[in-house]
C-alpha cells in the first residue's frame, strides 16, 4: 500500500493549515464554553439578587 492510499483521518496533519484549523477549533470551543459559563453565572446572580430583594 502506498502513502497515497492511507486514510486521511488516521494521518496526522503536520501542515500549517491543519495546525491552524485545529487551533481555530479549540479556540471556538473555548469561547463557547466561556460564553455558556458567563450566561449561567449572570442567570444565577440575577436569581440570587432577586431573592435577596424580595425576601427582605
Amino acid at each position: 500500500m502506498s502513502d497515497g492510499d492511507k486514510d486521511p483521518v488516521q494521518r496526522p496533519s503536520s501542515s500549517s493549515a491543519g495546525k491552524r484549523t485545529r487551533l481555530n477549533a479549540g479556540r471556538i470551543a473555548l469561547i463557547l464554553v466561556g460564553t455558556v459559563g458567563v450566561v449561567a453565572f449572570i442567570l444565577y446572580a440575577t436569581i440570587v439578587f432577586y431573592g435577596l430583594i424580595t425576601g427582605s
